[in-house]
């Protein structure tokens, strides 16, 4: 295996393997960037963050059978693709109807949902109404669980009051209260929906230092001036390594129709 100006892998350019890479790994921050801007609008969406790592030069990447090219190795060993992190900073707060809910504080609503491990998935969109049989249900028909035994919550017909803790009156009588949760958020993955799932088995304790407020939700927390300057500087980025590989690419045929045959 020859390492001249070569990777790892017989026969692929160094420069242009990393060049590659960083096209990749900047196509994949587009993404995610292009992601958040889509839901800047969507009540309770949190932003996501992109982030990458150095990845080993080739020694360490590829065992000690590898040799050590020095000049190689100060150029670095390119980037990895990192698990992307959620920011769960809380977004404001904005008038709504009666039966709109937000929190102020750390936890999520509850809802039932049988994709989930434990059939329940968590939110912070707490634009809820009332379905037909009178149950409390968010946008997509889901219903809002109790704090007793996972239940639902039926409201019946009359006029709905809620309290900061949660306690729900319907016509000045007691009738339920709100199961806050607060589950690990390192435990959470985005499911699409505005939904969380928690990995089966997770502990879900309730949550403490959260407040409801009622006719109010919570808007995105993503900066539309932010993410689109991220936006802007991550498609230089893409732009930059594309035409790097344009360079290696043309490298490599000069190398091949002109070297190769002197």
């Amino acid at each position: 295996m020859r390492w001249n100006g070569f990777s790892g892998e017989r026969g692929v350019n160094y420069g242009l393997w990393m060049s590659a890479a960083g096209l990749s790994t900047e196509i994949h921050r587009q993404d995610v960037i292009a992601n958040n801007l889509a839901n800047a609008e969507t009540t309770g969406f949190k932003v996501d963050q992109a982030f990458t790592r150095e990845r080993p030069v080739a020694p360490q990447g590829f065992g000690t059978m590898a040799p050590s090219i020095q000049m190689l190795e100060k150029l670095g060993g390119g980037v990895l693709v990192e698990d992307t992190f959620t920011d769960f900073k809380q977004g404001a707060l904005i008038d709504g109807n009666d039966l709109d809910l937000g929190l102020e504080g750390k936890g999520f609503f509850v809802v039932r949902d049988e994709t989930a491990p434990d059939g329940l998935a968590f939110t912070r969109d707490g634009r809820f109404s009332r379905n037909l049989d009178g149950h409390l249900v968010d946008g997509e028909g889901r219903r809002v669980m109790s704090d007793r035994g996972n239940r639902p919550i039926r409201l019946g017909t009359g006029q709905v009051e809620i309290s900061q803790d949660g306690r729900i009156n319907v016509d000045g009588e007691s009738v339920a209260k709100l199961r806050i949760a607060a589950p690990s958020e390192g435990a959470l993955r985005k499911v699409g929906g505005n939904l969380y799932h928690a990995a089966e088995g997770t502990a879900v304790p309730a949550a403490t230092d959260v407040s409801v407020a009622q006719r109010k939700y919570e808007s995105s927390n993503v900066d539309p001036i932010q993410s689109m300057n991220q936006l802007v500087q991550s498609g230089r980025s893409v732009q930059a390594a594309a035409r790097f590989i344009d360079f290696h690419d043309k490298m490599m045929e000069l190398a091949v129709t002109r070297i190769a045959v002197g």
